[in-house]
């Protein structure tokens, strides 16, 4: 079996297609789930990482550990409104739910920046203009949502991220950070322990999908967070997905 594999291997490592693609690491892995070098991630106080949101919430899912335990690191963006969050509320209501969902999550974690963007859920392929007004000219990391989070925004956000990435400045060791909201990453190059923090992390989550509308939704968002205790060796872990921007604008979106 490893023989068949390793022809495989070959074989992609020299066809055209995988060429095209830049033979990137991100392909490479989920394709064959090979293992990738696995560390903690750390940080300074003077680390700038900006976190670039499809939804108000996924922010939360996918790294509000990370966050809680370094709030003044941290700017959020959040680039849909949550008009189609909510079901049993026209799109306006949901959206002003949502937003002030958001605003309270934001300062119960006194992170250092944050602003949620007045866009439609669904719509968000139409608002590059509003998209390329961020300034990364001096973030150190930069945590966008997983590509294969299968989500119309989450699509649009990465393609117009990738946009960004070929138009402004940015630091030369710039890193990509990829985060787990609503689908797991295939590979892992970082985690973050957030066994002492895994309560606060609830409380936030809680305040987006309160008991009463959306039952067990906490528990089973952080039962990923368990999961990925048995690759960390602690009780509750966030992991990551680590690109360089050469990297990151190789990689084939939908």
């Amino acid at each position: 079996m490893s023989t068949i594999k390793n022809k495989a291997l070959d074989f992609l490592k020299n066809s055209s297609l995988i060429k095209d693609l830049n033979y990137n690491k991100f392909i490479f892995y989920f394709l064959f789930g090979m293992k990738c070098s696995f560390e903690q991630f750390k940080m300074n106080i003077n680390t700038k990482c900006l976190v670039l949101s499809q939804y108000p919430g996924a922010e939360i899912k996918g790294l509000g550990g990370l966050i809680a335990q370094n709030p003044k690191n941290f700017e959020i963006l959040c680039y849909t409104n949550g008009s189609s969050m909510l079901s049993e509320y026209s799109p306006i209501e949901s959206a002003s739910i949502k937003k002030q969902q958001f605003q309270e999550v934001m300062k119960a974690m006194r992170v250092k920046g944050y602003k949620l963007f007045d866009i439609d859920d669904k719509t968000l392929r139409n608002h590059y203009s509003t998209f390329k007004k961020i300034d990364i000219s001096e973030i150190d990391y930069i945590f966008i949502p997983n590509v294969y989070d299968n989500n119309l925004d989450t699509i649009s956000l990465l393609k117009h991220f990738k946009q960004i990435l070929k138009e402004k400045e940015y630091k030369e060791n710039l890193k990509i950070i990829m985060y787990e909201s609503d689908f797991a990453l295939c590979t892992m190059d970082y985690y973050v322990d957030i066994s002492s923090i895994i309560e606060t992390k609830k409380r936030l989550l809680s305040i987006y999908y309160p008991e009463d509308k959306f039952p067990e939704f906490v528990d089973k968002a952080i039962g990923i967070n368990a999961f990925r205790s048995i690759q960390t060796n602690c009780n509750y872990a966030e992991v990551f997905m680590k690109f360089n921007v050469n990297e990151f604008l190789h990689i084939p979106l939908i």
